[in-house]
C-alpha cells in the first residue's frame, strides 16, 4: 500500500497490538471506511481510537487478546497429594485412622464396608481413574477416593460445589464432575440389584411374614408420592411443575412403594408438581411394571377372613382408586360410631406409615433431597435422586443382613403362626387373579403377530383384575373382620 501525499507511517513505539478481525469490529471499520480522504491524515488517529473500543468490546463479553484461558480467572495451585494423604489419615488408615466407624458412618452416610464396595466398583470409571494416571503435564491428578468424597460429602450434606475445597483440595467444577458420573456410574453398576427389580422368593417371603405379625396377611409394601423442590426450573416449564405443595414452589414427583423395612423396591419419578397421585399413577411406571411382569403380585395361596388370594396387594391413601391391589382406610365420619371399623382404620394408617418413613429417612440422610435441587436439566435431578436411594437401600440390606430380621412395633405385634392354607375348606371362597389370566402359547413364538396379540390380551385381562373395584371392596371387608377378630382374641 503506498502512503498518500499527508500520510506518515507510524513510529514503531506508537504501534498497538491488534488482534485479528471478528464480526464485533465489523461495525467499527465501516465507519472507519467511510470517512473522507480529504481527512485522510487523521485516519489513524481514528483507527487507535476504534482498536481500543474493539478491544473493549472484545473484554465486555470475555474474550481477550490472546485467547486461553477464560478472562479472570484465577488459578490455584492446589497440593493434591498433600489432601490425599490427609483424608486418608483421617479415615482410611485402618485402626489408626483418626476418626472411627461411627463418624465415618455419619459424615459419609454409610459405612465403611458400603463405601469401600462402592468404590471398588467404580474405581477407574468415569472420572474415577486410577491414582497412577499421570495428566498431560506428567503430574498426579486428583485421587479417586478424594473426588469420591466430594460426591459423598455433596450427597449428604447438600452444600455447595466448593465447600469441600479447603480440606479436599478440589474445585468447584471438579466436584459437579465427580457428582454427576457418580450417580451415573453408581445406577450403571448397583441399579440392578437395588432398584426397580422383583424380590427373591426368600425376600417375599420375609415381607409376607413380617406383615403377617402386624394383621395384613398379603400385604406386600405401601404406595405413596413426594415432592422434591426443583431451585433451577427453567422459565419455560414452572408453569406445569408448580402447584400446591411446598408453597407453591416449582416440584417434581417420586411416586414409591416401601415395605416394613423402608426398602424402597419401585420408584417412578418426573412427573410435574402440578399433578397429583391420580394424574402421576395413570402415567405410573410402577403400574408399567405389574403389567408387564417385572413387579410380580403372584404369592401362594394365603386366606383372610375365609377368602383365598393369590395376590400381594399395597396399602395407600383416600385419594388412590379403587383398585383390588389397593387397601384404602375409611374416613373418619363413616367410623366414629363403628369401634371395629376405627381399629382397622387407624391399623391401615399405621402400617402405612412404612412409606413415610422412608422418605424421611432419605431426606434427613441424605440433605441434598431437603433442600432446593440446584441443577439445570431433569435427568441429573433423577440420577441424583435415584443414586440416593439405592444408598439408602444398600443401608437397609446391609441392616437386614446384620438383624436377620425386620423391626415389628410392639405394640401391636403378634405371634401370628403360618398355617398352611386348606383351600378345599375355605367358606369365603376364593378371588384369584393370576390363574385366570390368559398365558401366550407356545405355538404363537414363531408368530409375531400372534405372540403380540395374546401378549395384549393377557395385560387387558390383568389390568381389569387387579383395577376390580368389587375385589377391592371385598378385600377390605375381610381385612376389617380379620384385625376385629384378632383384636378380639386378644
Amino acid at each position: 500500500m503506498q502512503l498518500g501525499q499527508d500520510e506518515t507511517p507510524l513510529d514503531v513505539g506508537q504501534q498497538r497490538q491488534v488482534r485479528p478481525i471478528d464480526a464485533t469490529d465489523e461495525r467499527l471499520f465501516s465507519l472507519w471506511s467511510m470517512v473522507d480522504r480529504d481527512t485522510m491524515g487523521n485516519r489513524y488517529e481514528l483507527l487507535d481510537d476504534l482498536v481500543d473500543d474493539s478491544n473493549e468490546i472484545a473484554h465486555y463479553h470475555g474474550h481477550g487478546q490472546h485467547g486461553g484461558s477464560v478472562s479472570g480467572r484465577i488459578v490455584i495451585k492446589r497440593d493434591f497429594e498433600a489432601a490425599y494423604k490427609r483424608l486418608c489419615e483421617q479415615y482410611f488408615n485402618g485402626d489408626e485412622s483418626l476418626y472411627a466407624a461411627q463418624q465415618f458412618k455419619r459424615r459419609y452416610r454409610v459405612s465403611p464396608s458400603i463405601f469401600e464396595k462402592v468404590y471398588q466398583q467404580l474405581l477407574g470409571k468415569g472420572v474415577f481413574r486410577r491414582p497412577d494416571k499421570l495428566d498431560a503435564c506428567g503430574r498426579k491428578g486428583i485421587h479417586p477416593l478424594v473426588r469420591m468424597t466430594a460426591a459423598f460429602r455433596v450427597l449428604a450434606y447438600g452444600c455447595g460445589a466448593d465447600r469441600e475445597d479447603e480440606n479436599l483440595s478440589i474445585g468447584e467444577s471438579t466436584v459437579h464432575d465427580a457428582v454427576k458420573s457418580f450417580c451415573k456410574l453408581l445406577i450403571q453398576e448397583f441399579g440392578d440389584e437395588y432398584l426397580n427389580r422383583t424380590p427373591t422368593v426368600a425376600e417375599r417371603n420375609r415381607i409376607l411374614k413380617h406383615n403377617k405379625t402386624r394383621g395384613f396377611p398379603g400385604l406386600f409394601a405401601s404406595w405413596d408420592c413426594k415432592h422434591f423442590v426443583w431451585d433451577n426450573c427453567p422459565v419455560a416449564l414452572q408453569g406445569q411443575h408448580k402447584g400446591h405443595h411446598a408453597g407453591g414452589k416449582y416440584t417434581k414427583i417420586l411416586e414409591a412403594i416401601a415395605d416394613g423395612s423402608c426398602y424402597i423396591w419401585f420408584v417412578h419419578f418426573g412427573a410435574p408438581g402440578s399433578c397429583n397421585d391420580i394424574n402421576v399413577l395413570d402415567k405410573s411406571s410402577i403400574v408399567g411394571a405389574l403389567l408387564s411382569g417385572q413387579l410380580d403380585l403372584k404369592t401362594e395361596p394365603y386366606e383372610i377372613n375365609g377368602t383365598i388370594r393369590d395376590w400381594m396387594y399395597f396399602l395407600v391413601d383416600g385419594i388412590y382408586p379403587n383398585w383390588a391391589i389397593f387397601v384404602k382406610t375409611i374416613a373418619k365420619e363413616a367410623r366414629e360410631a363403628t369401634p371395629h371399623l376405627d381399629f382397622y382404620a387407624s391399623r391401615q394408617e399405621g402400617v402405612r406409615k412404612d412409606i413415610e418413613r422412608a422418605f424421611g429417612i432419605l431426606v434427613k440422610k441424605f440433605h441434598v433431597l431437603a433442600r432446593p435441587i440446584r441443577t439445570w436439566r431433569e435427568d441429573d435431578m433423577r440420577n441424583i435422586l435415584y443414586a440416593c436411594i439405592i444408598l439408602h437401600n444398600m443401608c437397609c440390606a446391609e441392616r437386614l443382613e446384620v438383624t436377620g430380621q425386620d423391626v415389628v412395633e410392639t405394640e401391636y405385634h403378634d405371634d401370628y403362626t403360618d398355617e398352611e392354607v386348606n383351600l378345599t375348606t375355605a367358606d369365603g371362597g376364593e378371588q384369584f387373579i393370576f390363574n385366570r389370566v390368559p398365558v401366550p402359547t407356545s405355538d404363537a413364538a414363531n408368530d409375531m403377530e400372534t405372540l403380540m396379540t395374546e401378549r395384549f390380551h393377557r395385560v387387558n385381562a390383568l389390568y381389569n383384575h387387579l383395577s376390580d373395584p368389587e375385589k377391592h371392596l371385598q378385600l377390605r371387608t375381610d381385612l376389617v373382620a380379620h384385625l376385629s377378630g384378632r383384636q378380639a382374641e386378644k
